[in-house]
């Protein structure tokens, strides 16, 4: 049997060598660029899918069943870092049952229970805190003197509150929705 012979191998060009390590590089530079955007996709995901998202709710409104209830309809936990009664502008460290307990007496006879909004509280998705339970009963001069108190142009309670992920919402009597906050 006959072997054939080997022919030799053409050296590769310095072009061919340069053309075929400029291409690796271009794919790798273009393998990079799509790691990253998929990363910041990835990432924009993560935080989209927890999105507290905070609402007061009036229920019963001037009656004396009423009901306050600051409830997150949205998706993960809030945590409140911040909550304030705004009177007239001015700023105080209180919540809206501790503002009622100090202004109504009990000569008012208005039976209500409430529960505090306190720094720290976290309020799971689709939970809530009834900050103001009013019961029934209650005198029709006690449930006006209740009613201006806490519907009034000048009183306003502001929630501060973040997600799992550091971003910051604020949310009013005032507003119909949250807003977010810068970080």
């Amino acid at each position: 049997m006959a072997r054939k012979k080997l022919k030799p191998k053409k050296p590769v060009s310095w072009v061919k060598k340069e053309l075929l390590s400029i291409t690796a590089v271009i794919i790798s530079v273009g393998t990079l660029l799509v790691f990253l955007y998929q990363t910041n996709l990835v990432r924009k995901q993560q935080y989209m899918s927890v999105l507290p998202y905070l609402e007061f709710e009036h229920h019963a409104v001037f009656s004396d069943d009423y009901e306050l209830i600051l409830r997150n309809k949205g998706i993960g936990p809030a945590l409140i870092t911040s909550r304030n009664l705004v009177i007239k502008g001015q700023k105080y460290d209180l919540d809206v049952g501790r503002y009622l307990q100090e202004h109504m007496v009990l000569k008012d006879s208005v039976n209500f229970l409430i529960s505090n909004v306190s720094i720290g509280n976290l309020i799971s998705e689709k939970e809530g805190i009834s900050m103001v339970d009013l019961q029934p009963n209650s005198s029709k001069a006690g449930l006006e003197k209740f009613y201006s108190l806490l519907y009034n142009d000048t009183l306003e309670f502001v929630v501060e509150y973040e997600s799992v992920y550091g971003e910051r919402w604020q949310v009013s009597t005032k507003e119909t929705s949250p807003k977010k906050l810068k970080n």
